[in-house]
């Protein structure tokens, strides 16, 4: 193995995929391919034996999903880059992997060479962040506009608040989901309200929506630990209102 390999670690449940892609990599004198995991959760164990620079990460895996995987992985160190490749390209969960920490995301029609690209792009760039310039995406261009407005208008925080809106979580419960005071989260709510055109929860849920800074998926898709649980069954939204305090 020659010093300046990059040294990669893939995980996919897929097992065609993940071993051609395996082979493919292998090509590159620059990479090494040094493991191969079929969930998120044999990605952390091996992350952590191998030391890799980079892990290539589908998103939907079982066992331990990709956002749970990738907040296990980025605490690892030597801390690995993550690139995250899969089928989906839904504005909003490619803002909330980049938020977390991604260094690439791909869509996986992507070519070989674009792949090949964000691997080194992301071991020669170690210290990037959420929407940073040297984050690779290969989506469709109207994904891509819509995670850069998004981006542009909301923060990490104001979106996950608003991801609870949309579930229809009170203030109170999204405070408790996320640790923080009733009145900070009323805080959120009063400056994102105007900065996105809308005046009340309804509208706003309406708003992410239609501009994919939200997916129909995100909203009823409460299951798995990186998801916090919806308010209880059988509590409307007046009473909701009378727990939480709503703006």
């Amino acid at each position: 193995m020659k010093a300046e390999q990059i040294r990669v670690l893939l995980a996919d449940d897929h097992t065609m995929f993940r071993q051609g892609l395996g082979e493919m990599l292998q090509t590159d004198e620059g990479i090494e391919v040094v493991g191969q995991a079929e969930n998120g959760a044999e990605a952390v164990s091996l992350a952590r034996a191998l030391a890799p620079d980079v892990v290539i990460l589908d998103v939907e895996m079982p066992v331990m999903g990709a956002q749970e995987a990738m907040e296990k992985l980025l605490h690892l160190q030597p801390r690995p880059r993550i690139v995250v490749v899969t089928m989906h390209d839904d504005p909003s969960l490619v803002r909330q992997l980049l938020a977390l920490g991604a260094s690439a995301y791909l869509v996986k029609s992507a070519s070989m060479n674009e792949l090949l690209s964000a691997v080194h792009t992301a071991a020669e760039n170690p210290e990037e962040g959420p929407y940073d310039e040297n984050v690779v995406m290969v989506v469709p261009r109207e994904t891509l506009r819509q995670v850069e407005r998004g981006a542009d208008l909301l923060s990490a925080r104001e979106l996950e608040i608003l991801l609870f809106v949309a579930r229809g979580l009170s203030n109170r419960q999204i405070s408790r989901a996320l640790h923080l005071s009733e009145a900070t989260i009323k805080r959120h709510l009063a400056n994102i309200y105007p900065r996105i055109g809308v005046s009340s929860r309804g509208e706003a849920t309406r708003k992410a929506l239609s501009e994919g800074w939200l997916s129909t998926r995100d909203v009823t898709d409460t299951g798995g630990p990186e998801n916090r649980p919806p308010p209880p069954r059988g509590l409307t939204s007046t009473q909701e209102r009378d727990q939480g305090g709503r703006p």
